[in-house]
């Protein structure tokens, strides 16, 4: 029966929370990363780089190259996969420069701190505990709304969450507005 259903909220570990010390271990991680002061840092985390829509976040890099070609843009891919395929489509989009392979991580928290924006344009997630651990971190998300736990960036706040059916060019466009906006 219904009565006995009790909707539990999503948990998150204490260390992905912002912390006082949080803007000196961002300082911190950016100089680790050697990211420059001018520097954009796009987050995608997630194995299963075919579903948690790599090849998206890899075209939405070569768009924002394309229309403003003096920013400086990296994305750090975190994660567990096989990559050749999307070494292969960064260097065939030209920005195989712009994009760091750093293998599956346990320094999570860190690189949410590090980042100014996670993107996150799965074909399908089921929830999606790194939207939430990317909201209480502080860090901006630019998400499909086939994710389970999109509708906490919505109703948050914390970033743009993308209609379906998918459009490239409003995954491109949301991504240039985060790298025009203020957003931390």
């Amino acid at each position: 029966p219904a009565s006995r259903l009790h909707m539990l909220p999503p948990g998150i570990a204490k260390d992905r929370c912002a912390s006082e010390d949080a803007p000196a271990r961002r300082s911190m991680a950016r100089e680790q990363l050697n990211a420059g002061v001018d520097e954009h840092l796009l987050l995608f985390v997630g194995s299963g780089f075919v579903k948690k829509g790599l090849g998206r976040a890899l075209c939405a890099v070569a768009a924002a190259r394309v229309s403003s070609p003096r920013s400086a843009v990296r994305l750090l891919v975190v994660g567990q996969d096989k990559d050749a395929r999307y070494r292969r489509l960064a260097k065939r989009l030209g920005i195989q420069e712009q994009v760091q392979f750093l293998g599956g991580r346990d320094d999570i928290p860190e690189l949410l701190l590090a980042a100014d924006t996670l993107i996150h344009p799965a074909l399908d997630e089921a929830a999606g505990i790194v939207l939430l651990e990317a909201l209480v971190a502080g860090l901006p998300v630019v998400v499909t709304d086939v994710c389970g736990y999109a509708h906490h960036i919505a109703s948050s706040g914390g970033g743009r969450v993308l209609a379906s059916p998918f459009s490239q060019p409003a995954l491109d466009e949301a991504l240039q507005a985060s790298l025009g906006a203020e957003w931390r």
